[in-house]
């Protein structure tokens, strides 16, 4: 106590004495401070030595004795709000322990051994599923492999169940190297820099370094606990004779979906052998039921049916033992919103309503005005060329500098269809080709086959199917080579076929597409293959109707290198190159260039004006935006589900 008051006078005369400043009056204050702990130290240390106590020893002994009063002292040493000093103590443990080289390794030892028994005890929960983490193969239904099913897996895994290995793994990967620093010597490029003493107690660890948002570094640390979790599972349920076959089993597979089927849950070949035998029948039942169940009394769920070539590869060739191409069809089932069903009168649903309205086609008159547009839809086709103008001006021209006047990049949605899942079920695949008359007869037995209905059943509903051209064609080949036949079960009057919206879109392209792609042979030819050229992407094999995604991605890029130019010719720089740094433009010069440019080019007046000049190639060039135009329209409505306009 008498130390105690000397101090206090004496910092009360040091602090009134202006002649010092506050850094050495600090630094005398923290000396004072430390030989007043010295001596408290040194009092607590001969009163430990005389009743036969080291520090260790009171240490362990005040931590472990069970009585009242120690454990009131003691009660917030584990909890948050006594954590930070707890902290500190074991922060200034490891400082003394691993003050030298030598006694490093005790440490690490011993943390290694606390980390080893944390994750050994953090596991997933014993037992059968939903309590467990065990599948049974005899249990196992298809909603497990979802992708939601997935994510709640991934979730309780990491969070609930190994959270300590999680984080462990984060961390690690997190960690990234120090960056090199450049040096001023070219020679000294090659020479790696002298590494700091990784085992500094020094070194500051990043705030972000325990941030698993990357989802790459997620992905490894979960596929790192997933591990764990399978080698848990190896040894709950399997003998442990059987163990040592686990690694070579896991990495069995000849296609994907088994190969997953191993890694995600079964342990041997039998067990994922037995689940896709039972998935395949739960499938084959899904399929049964969904066909069976009628839109209407009379009307069958949607099919749509596509060919689909795949061929099976042989290394070691031999007599009889080739590459073989196999020729199939793949398809779905498809049952309609049920509150666009909704708003369809029920009488137009059935079979009898298809029969009248088919019966009018010999006398149905096509006229042309049936396919000239609307009023409204003129002007709902101004704002779809307006809005592509825009997109394309605010890509590679220019950038808004305010946005006192709107600037609309998509035109307003179109009787678009809802945003909900569609009910959708695959069909099993098909090995028949619907490249023929005979090959669709093979895929309407397979069909049959599928839905456990007569032919009888499956010929009294109307059924409509979806396929590209020539799958409708040979339908509708068949149905001719039936005739005349006086049995529904034969005469195939009940199947509609219909081209679907990016079938439709495929054709029209490639029909679009050819007209104005003009001649790459001839070098006064001016038709779409010069941008691509002027792209420089090859122009060879540029009309082939195999690649869909292919040419929609060239109409597009000629469509908007196309409107790069028109845009510039209304400014008046038409041979200026597209700025890296697209310059600053007020609102309004941007909405009035996109006004100039549809006008320009676009109007009924600018194209008639362009036909009376001796050139045609302005002419060719509006009319080749006008109709790129609509492909590029058509595949971004199918996109966004605005299909039914795009059609």
């Amino acid at each position: 106590m008498e130390v105690e008051s000397e101090s206090e006078s004496s910092d009360s005369s040091t602090d009134s004495n202006p002649d010092h400043p506050p850094s050495q009056i600090q630094d005398k204050t923290t000396k004072k401070l430390k030989k007043i702990e010295a001596v408290k130290l040194a009092s607590i240390y001969d009163s430990m030595k005389q009743l036969g106590y080291t520090p260790k020893k009171f240490i362990k002994a005040f931590l472990e004795n069970t009585d009242k009063k120690y454990t009131g002292h003691r009660r917030y040493w584990g909890s948050e709000r006594g954590w930070e000093s707890t902290l500190a103590v074991l922060d200034a443990i490891k400082k003394v322990v691993r003050k030298k080289k030598k006694n490093r390794k005790l440490w690490d030892d011993f943390i290694l051994s606390e980390a080893t028994k944390i994750v050994i005890s953090q596991k997933p929960p014993s037992g059968a599923y939903p309590r467990g983490a065990y599948h049974s193969s005899t249990t196992i239904t298809e909603e497990l492999f979802t992708q939601e099913c997935k994510d709640e897996r991934d979730t309780d895994l990491v969070e609930d169940h190994m959270p300590f290995l999680f984080r462990l793994v984060c961390n690690k990967l997190n960690a990234c190297p120090v960056k090199k620093v450049p040096s001023a010597d070219p020679s000294q490029d090659d020479v790696l820099p002298v590494e700091e003493d990784s085992d500094s107690d020094t070194e500051e660890v990043p705030e972000d370094l325990f941030d698993e948002a990357d989802p790459r570094i997620r992905a490894e640390c979960q596929s790192t606990c997933d591990h764990g979790r399978r080698v848990r599972m190896a040894e709950q349920w399997t003998p442990a004779c059987q163990r040592t076959h686990i690694p070579r089993l896991w990495s069995f597979g000849s296609s994907k979906p088994i190969f997953q089927l191993h890694r995600d849950f079964f342990l041997s070949q039998n067990s994922s052998s037995s689940v896709l035998k039972r998935l395949g029948r739960q499938s084959r039942e899904k399929v049964a039921t969904k066909i069976s169940q009628s839109i209407s009394e009379t009307l069958a769920p949607f099919l749509c049916i596509d060919n689909l070539d795949f061929e099976q590869k042989v290394h070691d060739k031999s007599l009889g033992k080739e590459n073989q191409m196999f020729h199939g069809t793949w398809g779905y089932v498809h049952h309609p919103n049920s509150e666009m069903l909704a708003s369809i009168p029920a009488t137009d649903l059935t079979m009898e309503s298809y029969r009248k309205a088919m019966a009018t086609v010999p006398s149905f008159e096509v006229l042309p005005k049936m396919f000239l547009p609307s009023r409204d839809e003129e002007d709902s086709w101004e704002l779809v060329l307006k809005a592509q103008i825009a997109d394309v001006l605010l890509e590679y021209v220019a950038s808004p500098a305010n946005s006192k006047v709107p600037i609309p990049t998509s035109p307003p949605a179109v009787d678009q269809l809802s945003a909900d899942l569609p009910d959708i079920t695959m069909l099993k695949l098909m090995v028949a080709s619907n490249n023929s008359a005979q090959g669709v007869g093979e895929v309407f037995d397979s069909l049959l086959e599928q839905t456990n209905m007569s032919m009888t059943d499956f010929a009294s509903r109307l059924q409509i199917i979806d396929g590209d051209l020539g799958t409708c064609t040979n339908i509708h080949s068949l149905r001719s080579q039936r005739i005349p036949s006086q049995h529904i079960e034969e005469d195939m009057n009940n199947v509609c076929t219909l081209l679907g919206g990016s079938h439709t879109l495929w054709n029209i392209a490639q029909a679009i597409y050819s007209k104005h792609y003009g001649d790459d042979s001839d070098a006064r030819d001016s038709g779409a293959w010069r941008f691509l050229e002027g792209m420089s992407i090859p122009a060879n094999k540029m009309l082939d109707k195999k690649d869909y995604t292919l040419m929609i991605q060239n109409i597009v890029k000629i469509h908007k290198a196309a409107l790069v130019h028109c845009i510039k010719t209304v400014m008046g720089t038409p041979k200026a190159p597209v700025p890296e740094e697209l310059p600053k433009v007020s609102s309004r010069v941007i909405k009035g260039t996109i006004d100039k440019t549809y006008d320009k080019f676009f109007t009924a007046t600018a194209k008639d004006s362009a036909s009376n000049r001796t050139s045609p190639k302005l002419l060719n060039l509006m009319l080749r935006l006008s109709d790129f135009a609509t492909i590029v329209e058509g595949n971004a409505a199918i996109k966004s589900g605005d299909g039914r306009d795009g059609v």
